[in-house]
């Protein structure tokens, strides 16, 4: 079994990493939506709210809501605030620690003086500020980890799918089913196809983050991650694929746009969930994407291990759904 999947895994990335169509989606395309965001976007936070964590006096955090610059918050952990990029801001009587990344620093001027026309209405003075640097967090930073997830998702539905509705327009299916490979495999070297795919798209944005100042912490719980999320999502194209009929073999492309786009601008991959309405940051959060995304950047950035069970949550998603497409779905003949 071992032998068979190996040799039909060694075909595909031979045969698919000849195609400039293949070559476009694993390396091209990463890098030009990298550089699009970071080129467009590199001082992102101006042209939206900042979130400043208040602790220590509820009415000023009301008072930055007033304010056309800040969102002001109560309630949420030193640790927790540091790992999003928000402004974090101590209140000790007259006396303000102020703690922020470099990416936020040019923001504190601004929030000085909000601070101090705060404490003017409530007839207060005296004021004085401390100010921290706690990271050196930057955009670019944001924007590469978030592309780590992205390659996940693009690679693993669209390199499935891609790759599966290509072999059966040219009829190479049918010289597979003709083979002694089982069905399973061949959804195996799918699978292990682009997870290979993937490490390849990780190492060239990468090598563009490095030229950005972007020096990601690379460790084998991150790689773990990467392959987990990985078999997540091209378990899910598996499924896609299977669920469509093979005399309208199109669609499957098609569903997989219709689902990959909206998962990839819809996601905190770009920007943080607070920039979007609030309508529809829920959904932001917690979508799959986000939270691979957030996995990753806990990773890369901050150096903390991610949710252990939303790790395990999505392994076993994956394993099911693999299962699903191997022995339902995905099928090289009627009969295995």
């Amino acid at each position: 079994m071992a032998n068979r999947i190996l040799l039909t895994v060694s075909a595909l990335i031979k045969d698919n990493l000849r195609n400039r169509f293949v070559i476009f989606w694993i390396i091209i395309f990463p890098l030009l939506l990298t550089l699009l965001f970071s080129l467009v976007f590199g001082g992102f936070s101006s042209y939206f709210h900042v979130v400043v964590v208040v602790n220590g006096n509820d009415e000023l955090a009301k008072f930055l809501n007033t304010t056309r610059i800040f969102e002001g918050v109560t309630s949420i952990p030193f640790e927790y605030a540091l790992q999003h990029n928000y402004i974090y801001v101590n209140v000790n009587n007259n006396n303000f620690t102020l703690y922020t990344s470099q990416q936020n620093e040019i923001f504190i001027p601004s929030l000085e003086a909000i601070i101090n026309e705060y404490l003017h209405q409530s007839l207060s003075s005296n004021v004085e500020f401390n100010v921290v640097k706690v990271s050196n967090f930057t955009y670019y930073d944001y924007l590469i980890s978030g592309m780590l997830g992205i390659i996940t998702l693009s690679n693993g539905i669209l390199g499935v799918i891609g790759v599966s509705a290509g072999y059966y327009r040219d009829r190479l299916i049918e010289r597979l089913a003709t083979s002694p490979l089982k069905s399973y495999e061949w959804v195996l070297s799918l699978v292990i196809y682009v997870i290979i795919i993937t490490i390849i798209s990780m190492l060239v944005i990468i090598i563009l983050g490095i030229i950005y100042g972007f020096i990601p912490l690379i460790s084998l719980t991150f790689i773990l991650v990467l392959v987990i999320s990985t078999l997540f999502f091209s378990s899910l194209g598996t499924v896609i694929y299977g669920l469509t009929p093979k005399d309208k073999i199109f669609l499957s492309e098609v569903v997989a746009n219709v689902l990959v786009f909206p998962l990839m601008f819809l996601s905190n991959a770009f920007f943080p969930s607070y920039v979007y309405p609030p309508i529809s940051r829920v959904f932001i959060e917690y979508q799959p994407l986000s939270i691979i995304i957030t996995d990753i950047r806990d990773l890369t950035i901050y150096n903390t291990l991610p949710n252990l069970l939303e790790i395990i949550v999505i392994l076993i998603l994956a394993l099911v759904l693999l299962y699903i497409s191997s022995y339902k779905l995905l099928r090289l003949r009627e009969i295995d």
